[in-house]
């Protein structure tokens, strides 16, 4: 008997574990709840991902590829870059209005590093969403269309930010100012501000630097989380405590 899940039954698996550890967090997340909802054994999810932290690990990178858009998704007919940019952003943007779950587990590993990270680096180098704004902004840069001294990660940087805001912050706005931004009118609301906001900040006339990139880029050979002082703490550690 061929103990490989079917695709259908992995992709179950994955997605109900993770809205589970998005919404209970890792410690009360069960494997016998996901088993049950998921229509895997316990047995045969820790044969095809291990324990909890495999299976957890595994819906990190998931996460991960659900933000991201895929080539086609980002396929534009025009040759102007500036067009081209709206449509990544509002391709990335729209990544999180459909997968608001993976952006709560991702904030929740940020704070309490359940995972081991180092196992989604290699998605950084495949993911289309860098490859089209590199190809975007060397485009706009040269064409004079853009300033210089911006990279892709600026950009992504950008719409994440505020992308992760609109879900993470839900709670407090609408508490503080009666505002709801995961609502209809206030999400396409947030749609324009993001595209405008990269938009403004790649035509700008602000003064460049002679730098590539706002933000700086480097190997990472181990977890600076591993360490304590200096404002880390040890990794599976609660930062409140």
């Amino acid at each position: 008997m061929d103990d490989a899940p079917s695709e259908a039954t992995r992709e179950a698996v994955l997605e109900t574990a993770l809205q589970s550890f998005a919404s209970l967090g890792f410690a009360k997340t069960r494997l016998e709840e996901i088993a049950r909802e998921s229509g895997m054994s316990k047995r045969m999810i820790h044969y095809h991902f291990g324990d909890k932290r495999g299976l957890y690990n595994q819906c990190i990178i998931r996460a991960i590829q659900l933000l991201r858009p895929t080539a086609l998704e980002m396929q534009i007919d025009s040759n102007v870059p500036v067009e081209g940019i709206r449509k990544v952003v509002e391709a990335v943007f729209g990544c999180y209005i459909d997968h608001p779950q993976a952006a709560r587990l991702l904030a929740i590993e940020n704070i309490h590093h359940h995972g081991t990270m180092s196992d989604a680096n290699s998605l950084l180098d495949q993911s289309p969403t860098f490859l089209q704004l590199d190809k975007l902004l060397m485009v706009g840069q040269d064409s004079g269309a853009f300033r210089p001294g911006i990279a892709a990660q600026d950009i992504f940087t950008l719409i994440a930010s505020l992308a992760h805001f609109r879900i993470n912050a839900r709670y407090t706005t609408m508490h503080l100012y009666g505002m709801d931004y995961m609502d209809e009118e206030n999400t396409e609301g947030m749609k324009r501000l993001v595209v405008d906001t990269v938009l403004a900040f790649l035509t700008s006339n602000l003064k460049s630097t002679e730098s590539v990139s706002y933000l700086v880029t480097r190997d990472v050979t181990e977890d600076p989380l591993s360490h304590d002082g200096d404002g880390f703490y040890e990794i599976g550690a609660d930062p409140f405590e």
